[in-house]
C-alpha cells in the first residue's frame, strides 16, 4: 500500500516543504506529482540557502543576473520567482483536476515585513504578479499586523498562504479574515471560485518551547507524587494546539453565514499543519503525521518525514477528531502550573519572525557574496581585518541586521541616528544622497550637452569657486584624472590668500575660462567674494556680456539664484535640495565639473550604482558599506579614532574629500573620527593604539611597498582595511562606499552624521572681526607669547603658561607646545598661506618628524579650506588635538568688489576667528606668524625645532 496515496483517501493532502530548482531541473518533482500523491510545494529562504551554498544548480543564473546588473535583491526575487513558476506549471495539472482547489506553490514575502501591513500588501501584490500563476500562493505571517494585510490580499484576489500561527485564538483571527474579504468580494459581484488560502498552525515548535517550561516545573518535583503526572504533559501541547483549531475550522466553515458564502462558489481555508517534522529523538518520527488526519486539511513535510512516512507510516482516518477533551484538559494542566499559552505562543511567533529573518539575511548575505566574487575587481573588493575587535565588530553587524539597518537606511529613514523631532527632521532634509546615482543618471544627457557647448565656443579652462564640500570633490578631479583632449583645464580656488588667487590667474585666460560658482547655501563669503573679484577682472575686458563665463551650482532657495539672475549668468543648475555638501559629489557639485574635463560621468555614475547594489538590502556583514561603517564605529569606540589613509599614488587626492566627509559627519558632541591622509606609513613602533589603517589602492599602481608596511601594522594588532579598485572610475564607487559607511559610523557613535553644528563659529568670529576692522581699520591682537626676529608666537588661553617658561627660541617654545600631548593626541599643522611644492615638503618633513618623536599622529591642512571641513572636528570633536595655526604677514592686498576689505584682510580675519572659536572651546592653540617671507620662516623654524631635539625630553609642560 502506498501510504502517502492513501493519504488522499482520507481527503487530506499533503505537500513538500522544499522547492529548489534541482527537484525541478532533475525531474524529482514531476515523479512526486504524478507517482506519490504530492499535491503542493512551498519554499523558504532557509532550505533555499542551502540549495545555493551547497551546489551549482543556480549558478549558472546568478552569473547571468550579475551581469545584467542585479543587486542581491533582484537575483533573489529572480531565482524564487524562476523556481515558482516552473513549480507552478508542474503542479497545474493537479490545479486544473481539483477545480483549482489543489497543486499550489507558495512563495513568502521577506520576514522583516511581519510587523509593517503596508510593505507586506505592496510586495505580496508585486510578487503575485511577477510569477503570474494562479496556483501561486503568497506566504504572509499571520501576525497582528499580517491580518489586514491578510484580508485586503484575499479581498484583490491573491491567494494566500498564512504562517506563523502558534495559537487557536489567531487561527480564529485569521479565518474571519479570509471570510470577510470573500464576503466584501460577494457583496461587490466579484467572482470567488479561484481564491485560495490555507491557515498553517506551526506544530513541533510548540511542543519545543513547552517541554521546556515543563522541564522546568519537574526537575525541582522529581521526588514528588505528581512528577510523573507531570511529565505525561510532556510532547501534547502542539497536536492538541491543532486539535482545537480544527474543530474551530469545522464550526467556523459549517455556520450558516459560510454557507451562503460557499453557494457564490467560495472554498473553505484549510487548515495547514506546518512544521511537521519531529525534533524530539524520544518521540515517534510521524507523530505530527498521523495524529493529524483530518478532512480538508494539509499537512506540510520534510523530505525525510515523507520517506519515513511512505516507508512505515499508518494511516489513521480522522485521527485529528481524537481526544477532543484532553486537548482543552491540557491547558488547564499548563495553566495550575503556570504555564501561559498566550505568553507560549506570543514568544513562538516572536522567534519565528527572527528565525525566518535570520535565515533571509543569511541568503541575501550568501547572494551577496556570490555576487562580489563574480564581479571580481569591478566591484571594489574590500578586505577587513580587525584584530582583537573582530568579535565586537561581528556583534555590531548582527545587531545592525536585528535593526533592519540596510533596509531602514534605503527608506531613508531618519530614526537610525536620532529620535527627538528636530534632529529627525533635520536629518530627513539630508538623506537624497542615497539616491544620486539613480536619480542622476536621467541627468546626465543634459550636463554632456552643456559641455558640448562650451567646447564649441572655444572655452579652454574651468575654475570651480567654492569651499568644502562644493569644491574638494573637483580637487580630486583635478588632481586624479588626466586632460582629455579638446575639453577643459580644470582648476579649484577655495584659498583667500591672494597669492592663491593671483596664481590661478596667471594661469588661465579669462576671457576663455568658465568659472563655477558653487554655493548650496548661496551664502559662502568666500565664494561670493570669488565671483565678485573675477566677475569684474572680466567686466574690465568685456564688459557686454561678463556673466556668459559664469555658472552657478546651488539650491533652488539660495540667494545665489537671484545673482546669477542679476549678473546675467549662462547657467544656473539647481541641485537636489535634500542632501549636505559633503554628501554631494554624485550630484551637479561634482559631476558638472567631471564632464567639462572630459570624464564619463555616466560611467562614475555606474561605478556607483555598482555599490549602491552591494549595500542596499544588504546584511552588514557582506555589505561593504555598512561593514566598513560599522568597523569605523567600533574602533572609534575603543580609542582607535584616528583613521590612516594609505592611498596609492594615482589616487592620493581622494583623500581630500574622505577627510572632510569623515570629520565633518563625526566630529561633534565631544566624538569624533580623525582622518589622517598623507602620511607615510611607518614602522608600527611610531603608532599608539589608537589607530585604524585604510589602504585604498588601484590594482595597477605599484603597491608592493606600502602592502609589506601594511603587513606590519596588521600584524601589530591594529585593524586594517584593504580596498582594491579596478581603475579610476571605480572611485564613483568610493564616493558612495564612504558616504554610507560614514553614516553607520555615526549611527554607532551615537551623533548625528548630518549636521556641522560649529562650522558656524568661525565664519561668525571672522565677520565680528571684519566688522571691527571696518571700524578701526586694524585687527586687535594681543601681545605674543614670544617674539624673536621676523617670527611670532601667540597662545591661546589653553597654551599661556608656555610664556611662564622663558624660552629662548620659538623653536623651543613650539617643542614645550607639542609636549603638552597625550597618548592619543594628534596635532594639526594648519598653515594659513598658499601651498607650494617647497612648503609642502617642509610641512610634510615637520608632521613625520612630530610623529616618530612623540609617536602621534599628525594632520597637515590648509587655511581656509579646512574651516569648511575638519573645522568641525576641531571644534565639536573630542579634546585629543594640538593646533598649530601658521601665518604670514600679507605683503599686498587683492581687492573684493563691493566690500570695504580686500582678500588679505579676509585671509588674517579667518586665521584670528578659526584661532578665537578653537580657543574659546579651550583647544590647545598656538599661532605663529613666520613674518614676510613664508619660504625662509618655515624652513628656519623647522630646522630649528629639529635641532632642538634635546629639549623634548629635557622640559615637560602639563
Amino acid at each position: 500500500m502506498n501510504t502517502l496515496i492513501e493519504l488522499l483517501k482520507c481527503d487530506q493532502i499533503y505537500w513538500l516543504d522544499n522547492l529548489t530548482r534541482g527537484k525541478i531541473t532533475t525531474g524529482e518533482l514531476k515523479k512526486r506529482v504524478d507517482e506519490q500523491g504530492l499535491r503542493g510545494i512551498t519554499s523558504n529562504p532557509s532550505i533555499f540557502n542551502k540549495a545555493i551554498s551547497n551546489g551549482q544548480d543556480y549558478d549558472g543564473h546568478i552569473t547571468g543576473l550579475v551581469k545584467e546588473g542585479k543587486n542581491s535583491l533582484q537575483i533573489y526575487d529572480a531565482l524564487t520567482i524562476k523556481d515558482v513558476q516552473d513549480a507552478c506549471d508542474i503542479l497545474n495539472t493537479v490545479y486544473d483536476q481539483s477545480d483549482g482547489t489543489d497543486g499550489f506553490v507558495s512563495l513568502e514575502v521577506p520576514p522583516y515585513l511581519a510587523r509593517d501591513t503596508e510593505g507586506t500588501m505592496k510586495i505580496a501584490r508585486r510578487l503575485f504578479s511577477a510569477v503570474g500563476k494562479q496556483n501561486c500562493l503568497i506566504k504572509i505571517p499571520g501576525t497582528k499586523e499580517g491580518i489586514p494585510a491578510i484580508e485586503q490580499m484575499l479581498y484583490e484576489g491573491i491567494n494566500i498562504n498564512i504562517t506563523l500561527l502558534f495559537s487557536v485564538d489567531r487561527y480564529v483571527e485569521v479565518a474571519q479574515a479570509y471570510i470577510r474579504a470573500i464576503a466584501r468580494r460577494v457583496a461587490e459581484g466579484k467572482p470567488v471560485n479561484q481564491v485560495i488560502s490555507v491557515a498553517s498552525v506551526f506544530i513541533s515548535r510548540i511542543d519545543v518551547l513547552t517541554d521546556q517550561l515543563i522541564d522546568q516545573y519537574i526537575i525541582p518535583s522529581r521526588e514528588s507524587k505528581n512528577a510523573s503526572q507531570t511529565c505525561l504533559l510532556s510532547g501534547r501541547a502542539g497536536i492538541a494546539t491543532a486539535r482545537l483549531c480544527y474543530q474551530r475550522f469545522k464550526e467556523i466553515f459549517n455556520g450558516e453565514s459560510w454557507k451562503k458564502l460557499e453557494e457564490k462558489g467560495a472554498h473553505v481555508q484549510r487548515p495547514l499543519w506546518a512544521s511537521t517534522s519531529n525534533k524530539d529523538p524520544l518521540y515517534n518520527d510521524l507523530r505530527y503525521v498521523v495524529s493529524l488526519i483530518g478532512k480538508e486539511t494539509v499537512n506540510t513535510l520534510p523530505d525525510e518525514t515523507i520517506a519515513a512516512f511512505a516507508n512505515h507510516g499508518c494511516i489513521k482516518k480522522d485521527s485529528i477528531e481524537q481526544e477532543q477533551g484532553q486537548a482543552n484538559e491540557l491547558f488547564g494542566e499548563l495553566k495550575k502550573m503556570d504555564i501561559d499559552i498566550s505568553f507560549i505562543t506570543q514568544q513562538l511567533e516572536n522567534e519565528g519572525i527572527q528565525k525566518f529573518t535570520e535565515s533571509y539575511n543569511k541568503l541575501i548575505g550568501n547572494l551577496a557574496d556570490k555576487r562580489m566574487k563574480m564581479l571580481g575587481d569591478e566591484a571594489s573588493p574590500q578586505k577587513i581585518s580587525c584584530g582583537k575587535l573582530d568579535t565586537e565588530v561581528k556583534e555590531a553587524c548582527a545587531l545592525m541586521d536585528e535593526k533592519q539597518t540596510a533596509r531602514l537606511l534605503f527608506a531613508l529613514d531618519p530614526h537610525l541616528w536620532k529620535k527627538e523631532p528636530e534632529q529627525i527632521k533635520s536629518i530627513s532634509k539630508r538623506m537624497e544622497w542615497l539616491t544620486l546615482p539613480d536619480n542622476f543618471t536621467k541627468n546626465t544627457d543634459a550636463i554632456i550637452a552643456f559641455v558640448q557647448m562650451i567646447k564649441a565656443e572655444g572655452f579652454k579652462h574651468v575654475v570651480v569657486l567654492g569651499m568644502g564640500g562644493s569644491s574638494l570633490c573637483s580637487e580630486v578631479t583635478r588632481q586624479t584624472y588626466a586632460l582629455t583632449n579638446g575639453y577643459l583645464q580644470l582648476w579649484v580656488l577655495d584659498n583667500t590668500d591672494p597669492a592663491a588667487i593671483l596664481h590661478i590667474q596667471s594661469k588661465i585666460d579669462l576671457e576663455k575660462t568658465l568659472f563655477i560658482v558653487a554655493s548650496k547655501s548661496g551664502n559662502t563669503e568666500e565664494t561670493l567674494s570669488f565671483f565678485h573679484y573675477f566677475y569684474q577682472q572680466l567686466n574690465n575686458k568685456n564688459p557686454a556680456k561678463p556673466g556668459n563665463n559664469f555658472v552657478a551650482i546651488t539650491d533652488h532657495d539660495s540667494p545665489f539664484v537671484k545673482v546669477a539672475e542679476e549678473f546675467k549668468f549662462r547657467k544656473v543648475f539647481i541641485n537636489p535640495p535634500n542632501l549636505g555638501g559633503r554628501y554631494s559629489v554624485l550630484s551637479d557639485f561634482g559631476l558638472v565639473p567631471m564632464a567639462l574635463i572630459g570624464i564619463d560621468i555616466n560611467a562614475i555614475l555606474s561605478s556607483a550604482k555598482q555599490m549602491q547594489s552591494s549595500c542596499n538590502g544588504v546584511p552588514a556583514a557582506s555589505n561593504p558599506g555598512i561593514s566598513l561603517g560599522v568597523v569605523l564605529g567600533i574602533c572609534q569606540k575603543n580609542r582607535r579614532d584616528k583613521v590612516t589613509f594609505i592611498l596609492s599614488h594615482s589616487i592620493t587626492s581622494f583623500g581630500y574629500w574622505v577627510e572632510q566627509l569623515l570629520a565633518e559627519s563625526t566630529g561633534k558632541e565631544r566624538k569624533g573620527l580623525i582622518p589622517i591622509h598623507g602620511e607615510t606609513l611607518a614602522d608600527p613602533k611610531f603608532y599608539g593604539n589608537d589607530r585604524v589603517f585604510i589602504h585604498l589602492y588601484l590594482k595597477d599602481d605599484n603597491n608592493d611597498s606600502d602592502e609589506k608596511k601594511i603587513k606590519a601594522v596588521e600584524d601589530a594588532g591594529h585593524p586594517v582595511v584593504r580596498i582594491k579598485l579596478a581603475n579610476k572610475m571605480a572611485l564613483g564607487a568610493e564616493y558612495y562606499r564612504w558616504e554610507i559607511a560614514v553614516a553607520i559610523a555615526g549611527m554607532v557613535m551615537g551623533i548625528n552624521p548630518f549636521n556641522q553644528p560649529n562650522v558656524e563659529e568661525s565664519k561668525k568670529n571672522t565677520s565680528q572681526l571684519l566688522e571691527g576692522w571696518s571700524k578701526e581699520g586694524n585687527f586687535k591682537i594681543p601681545e605674543p607669547l614670544l617674539k624673536i626676529e621676523t617670527i611670532s608666537v601667540y597662545g591661546g588661553k589653553e597654551t599661556k603658561q608656555l610664556a611662564t617658561n622663558h624660552y629662548k627660541s620659538a623653536a623651543d617654545l613650539l617643542n614645550g607646545f607639542t609636549e603638552m600631548a597625550k597618548p592619543n593626541d594628534y596635532i594639526a599643522l594648519l598653515p594659513y598661506f598658499m601651498k607650494t611644492e617647497p612648503r609642502t615638503k617642509v610641512l610634510q618633513a615637520w608632521r613625520h618628524w612630530m610623529r616618530d618623536n612623540l609617536k602621534i599622529a599628525t594632520t597637515l591642512l590648509s587655511g581656509p579650506r579646512y574651516l569648511h571641513s575638519t573645522g568641525q572636528l576641531h571644534k565639536g570633536g573630542p579634546d585629543t588635538g594640538l593646533y598649530i595655526i601658521l601665518i604670514s604677514e600679507e605683503e599686498k592686498e587683492l581687492a573684493i568688489p563691493e566690500e570695504k576689505f580686500g582678500f588679505a584682510t579676509l585671509h588674517e580675519a579667518q586665521t584670528l576667528g578659526d584661532f578665537r572659536s578653537l580657543d574659546d572651546k579651550g583647544r590647545r592653540v598656538i599661532r605663529i606668524n613666520l613674518g614676510k617671507n613664508i619660504d625662509e620662516g618655515l624652513s628656519k623654524l623647522f630646522q630649528a625645532v629639529k635641532d632642538g631635539k634635546h629639549h623634548l625630553t629635557q622640559k615637560l609642560v602639563m
